[in-house]
């Protein structure tokens, strides 16, 4: 693997993708070789399935509160809904509505793995801008406020108290509360992103682009203008009510092999 995210500027204007003719650069490793790939005749879920998630759960240390968590996930009252697609509650009571890649997403929250300040001395920012996004999520989760040190490219731990200092004085160095944006994730809670959302406000600017703006309002936008809608036309309930059920996806995280009985209807 080769990072692409060197210093050079023309490197730095390809990822910005503002080099006329000249493919965009994403951020982080570069793959130099082919992608593997084999080809599968077995069903798409079954016995096969089961073992892949008892396997998943196993790798990831999770034995007891996976199964737990997969017995209320996307259930309508009293769960919650998988972090890995927009598959929508059953009303109906279902008592199990999983997929093998939504055991993947519980299993990466529920990860006991801690990246503390051993790790960061032990690989620069450049090494790590070389691996891959699945092997960062597998080293943990950050156990301590980290800042970016040139001097050793490494992220050092810094206390709390330092970092919301450093952030403080940052914010109240801009020239205007609109130079700031505040992105926010939809996996955050409704109270923590209403508090966050207060807090920005009360700083001046409403500059709170989500994970909603940054990833679908383009496709809404087209969705809208091409079909009248920017999202589905098609709830849970309609499906097998046509003569024909067609599931077509563009992302690997919204196929649920779960429902792949869907394709032999007709």
């Amino acid at each position: 693997m080769s990072a692409t995210n060197n210093g050079s500027g023309e490197a730095q204007d390809r990822m910005l993708g503002s080099v006329p003719g000249a493919q965009a650069l994403g951020r982080g490793p570069a793959p130099d070789g082919t992608f593997s790939r084999h080809d599968y005749h077995h069903p798409a879920a079954g016995w096969g399935a089961a073992r892949s998630v008892g396997r998943v759960l196993e790798e990831r240390g999770t034995p007891v509160e996976g199964v737990q968590a997969l017995f209320v996930m996307n259930h309508e009252d009293g769960g919650f809904d998988c972090p890995g697609c927009a598959w929508p509650d059953d009303p109906s009571g279902l008592r199990l509505d999983i997929c093998e890649s939504g055991v993947k997403h519980v299993t990466w929250e529920l990860t006991r793995e801690q990246v503390g300040r051993e790790f960061f001395a032990a690989h620069t920012v450049s090494e790590l801008a070389g691996w891959t996004d699945y092997d960062l999520e597998a080293a943990g989760r950050l156990s301590e406020p980290v800042r970016y040190d040139p001097a050793s490219d490494r992220y050092v731990p810094v206390s709390w108290e330092d970092a919301f200092e450093l952030a403080g004085r940052v914010l109240r160095g801009l020239g205007s509360p609109h130079q700031a944006a505040f992105y926010t994730s939809g996996r955050l809670s409704n109270e923590a992103t209403f508090l966050y959302q207060l807090w920005v406000r009360e700083f001046g600017t409403n500059n709170l682009p989500d994970c909603s703006n940054m990833c679908h309002e383009a496709s809404g936008r087209a969705l809208t203008a091409a079909i009248g809608s920017g999202k589905g036309t098609v709830d849970l309930g309609g499906l097998g009510a046509g003569g024909r059920d067609l599931a077509d996806g563009r992302q690997r995280r919204h196929e649920r092999a779960a429902d792949a009985h869907l394709a032999g209807r007709s």
